[in-house]
């Protein structure tokens, strides 16, 4: 016992826990059902004690009154004169329900008959309604007493069954314990629809709010309710929010744009001296590698620069030139082109496809593209590894996947990659490591191409970058 005392109160507070959690993941419309039927429930429950035992306690009282006057009505039948009493010939002792019975004042019965199972050594009362219980039969009594004569009395008894009052109880009762459940049921689930009417906007409101994210759109709005209540001051401010997120969205898409090409040509420059310094026999090897050094910078700025000036104008919506790509001649050039960087890591290549796949698509940017990803796959694979590169035909789609056997992407890493300057191995240098937005720029290209991309990937064992496209965009050039 003295064990389970120290135990039990951390099981009881795991307990609330899960409940406080249940309850926080709960949506506005369960969470305010079960409060409001909750609610209802105790005061309907309070509700139905009182008129029990309200409806109980008038049905007494009533029953009180009813064989009080019965027995003042029935006590006119008798006679009071010279020290007797006279009883009237015609006078019946049943009379609406109600049993009279006639003792002398010691107990004795001298008129009448009393109900079967009726206590008959009960005691008399003057004036006093109560109620005489025996096995499972109730009843009302009321005594009368009247006195002639010297020190003389006789009692008037009035008896009625309350067994139809008690019937009543006991059948209301057991109808309540059925039917009660069943309305508080009813008014959940009446409660739950009326809710779910009254938040049909702000359900709207989310998949307007969420389309608009998902889609990355900033130029739509939500439509605004007809009524100018709370929900619509709601819509107007995620409107008026859009527009300032959409105002400068677009000037920190000018100002990438402007920048990046502002720094294309100071950079060339650079590159261009660079290469002509290297040729030059006057200067000394090691001359040479410090340019070198710079060199290779500057190239990766180059790179940098070029796919910041692509992200930026693609969404600044700008056009790009759509045709028919072979998408397996295409990534023919690719592995052709990166085979000595692949070799350098003992690392096979093969691509696998039935048949030529082509789509429409823009050339450039579906050759970037691949490029990313099979470059991606190299750089995180493993030494003597393998990088499968599938394309197939599904219906009006294009499936395409680049595996590799590399070091993964951890799970909680995977939602992150496609963010720009995000980089899975911190320990990988800016300079062996790329730019930073090979990934970035892969997911912009699908989505130009209208299509979609998601990752399969195990720690340890190897990483999956799997997309889809149609064959034919729907009236868009990028």
């Amino acid at each position: 016992m003295q064990d389970m005392r120290k135990t039990d109160p951390y099981g009881t507070r795991n307990r609330l826990c899960d409940e406080g959690r249940m309850m926080k993941q709960m949506t506005i419309k369960k969470k305010v059902t079960l409060w409001y039927t909750g609610i209802i429930a105790l005061i309907l429950g309070m509700v139905l004690v009182f008129m029990f035992y309200f409806v109980d306690k008038v049905g007494i009282s009533a029953t009180e009154e009813e064989v009080s006057a019965a027995v003042t009505g029935f006590s006119a039948n008798f006679q009071f004169q010279d020290g007797t009493y006279y009883l009237s010939e015609d006078t019946q002792f049943y009379q609406d329900g109600v049993m009279f019975c006639v003792y002398d004042d010691n107990g004795k019965l001298l008129y009448g008959t009393m109900p079967e199972k009726f206590p008959k050594q009960t005691i008399l009362k003057s004036h006093t309604p109560r109620v005489i219980t025996s096995g499972s039969s109730k009843w009302m009594v009321y005594d009368s007493v009247h006195t002639y004569g010297k020190n003389k009395a006789i009692w008037i008894r009035g008896i009625t069954s309350i067994h139809a009052i008690e019937v009543f109880m006991t059948t209301s009762q057991k109808m309540m314990i059925i039917l009660y459940p069943v309305f508080i049921v009813l008014i959940a689930m009446a409660g739950y629809f009326m809710l779910k009417r009254a938040l049909k906007q702000v359900d709207l409101i989310c998949d307007q709010v969420e389309n608009i994210s998902y889609g990355k759109d900033l130029t739509k709005r939500l439509s605004l309710p007809k009524v100018r209540d709370e929900l619509y001051e709601l819509s107007h401010k995620f409107n008026q929010m859009f527009e300032r997120l959409e105002e400068s969205f677009e000037k920190e898409q000018q100002f990438t744009a402007d920048v990046s090409h502002e720094l294309r040509t100071p950079v060339t420059v650079i590159i261009s001296q660079c290469e002509y310094l290297i040729e030059d026999p006057v200067l000394e090897e090691e001359e040479k590698e410090e340019i070198m050094i710079i060199l290779r910078q500057a190239r990766r700025m180059s790179k940098l620069i070029n796919e910041m000036l692509m992200i930026a104008r693609g969404e600044m919506s700008e056009s790009y030139d759509m045709e028919e790509v072979n998408l397996i001649l295409l990534t023919e050039v690719i592995v052709e082109e990166l085979r000595e960087q692949a070799e350098k890591k003992k690392i096979q290549i093969s691509v696998f496809s039935d048949r030529d796949v082509k789509m429409m698509g823009n050339h450039t940017l579906l050759l970037r593209m691949m490029m990313n990803l099979v470059q991606n796959a190299i750089s995180y694979g493993k030494e003597h590894g393998h990088i499968d590169i599938l394309w197939k035909e599904q219906g009006d789609m294009i499936i395409g996947e680049v595996k590799d056997d590399g070091i993964g992407i951890a799970q909680e890493d995977i939602p992150k990659i496609w963010d720009r300057f995000y980089r899975v191995d911190k320990s990988r240098s800016r300079e062996n490591g790329g730019t930073g937005l090979g990934l970035s720029m892969v997911h912009f290209i699908v989505a130009v191409h209208g299509g979609q991309i998601h990752v399969e990937s195990k720690k340890g064992e190897g990483t999956s970058f799997i997309f889809q496209f149609p064959k034919i965009l729907e009236s868009r050039k990028g």
